[in-house]
């Protein structure tokens, strides 16, 4: 069976460019739409059965949300669906070995949780390393030494603004640490 996708909700494409969109793609390519599915959120995955063709009229009319859109492509290329967008060159269909590309699919989820993983537990060690302990915050204050000049620029009658320009820091900086000291 060959779906056609329209997406309901917000994007750029009427529905009715998009029902336009792919009917000319369909009739250039000698495909028949069989059924127009229509969607607000993100298509009912379960519909589409092994060996359908699905198209869309953009990618972004596909799905709502980036999450979904990795388990729907996931799902049809499981069930060797062809996905084809009118606006796009890149499409999967039958002449595609869908058992690779679902090899390629579990190894790039299985790549990405590790590249994470790996990310997080490096930002920690150098963190620790470097004396920070996870959760800890900067002891380091940008006015640190500079405070008994601040307080004697402060008490000849600088202002606030006139102090952060020759210490290099911004007046609330200054205005934040003049209101702890008195």
């Amino acid at each position: 069976m060959i779906y056609g996708l329209i997406f309901l909700g917000p994007t750029k494409y009427s529905t009715q460019e998009q029902r336009s969109g792919i009917m000319q793609f369909a009739k250039k390519h000698k495909l028949n739409v069989d059924k127009f599915v229509s969607f607000n959120n993100n298509p009912d995955i379960l519909m589409f059965q092994p060996r359908d063709t699905v198209v869309c009229y953009a990618w972004g009319c596909l799905c709502r949300e980036t999450q979904f859109l990795r388990v729907f492509i996931q799902h049809l290329v499981k069930n060797e669906v062809c996905l084809y967008s009118t606006t796009s060159k890149y499409h999967i269909d039958k002449n595609m070995d869908m058992k690779t590309l679902q090899y390629a699919f579990s190894m790039y989820e299985d790549i990405r949780a590790n590249f994470w993983s790996n990310k997080t537990m490096e930002s920690a060690k150098r963190r620790t390393v470097s004396g920070r302990q996870p959760g800890s915050k900067n002891a380091k204050h940008i006015l640190d030494g500079k405070e008994k000049m601040v307080l004697d620029m402060y008490n000849s009658g600088l202002s606030m603004y006139a102090i952060s320009k020759k210490v290099k820091v911004s007046a609330p900086t200054i205005k934040r640490f003049l209101t702890t000291q008195n």
